[in-house]
């Protein structure tokens, strides 16, 4: 098994520190945001995580090349933030 540095890798290591920063000092983190939605924040936090890690296996999987792996996932990531902000400005006008 090869260990290769991917962005999805990154992004499954900020959403672990997200995780274990929520649950390890939640007076600093959370101060803009109500402590109600805690759970659902970590919830989503390890969503990603589990969406980032598996996306990341596939990728590696078909795509053998490594500048062609980081070229997709970045684009992949690149889109998903403008999807999800696209979302946030349509739900939450």
């Amino acid at each position: 098994m090869k260990l290769r540095l991917t962005p999805l890798n990154i992004v499954s290591a900020l959403s672990i520190m997200a995780v274990f920063t929520l649950l390890l000092d939640k007076k600093q983190l959370l101060k803009p945001v109500n402590e109600e939605y805690k759970g659902v924040i970590i919830a989503m936090c390890l969503l990603v995580l589990f969406v980032s890690f598996l996306s990341d296996q596939i990728f590696r999987k078909f795509i053998p090349s490594l500048a062609r792996l980081w070229l997709i996932q970045l684009a992949m990531i690149f889109l998903t933030v403008i999807l999800v902000a696209i979302l946030k400005v349509s739900i939450f006008k």
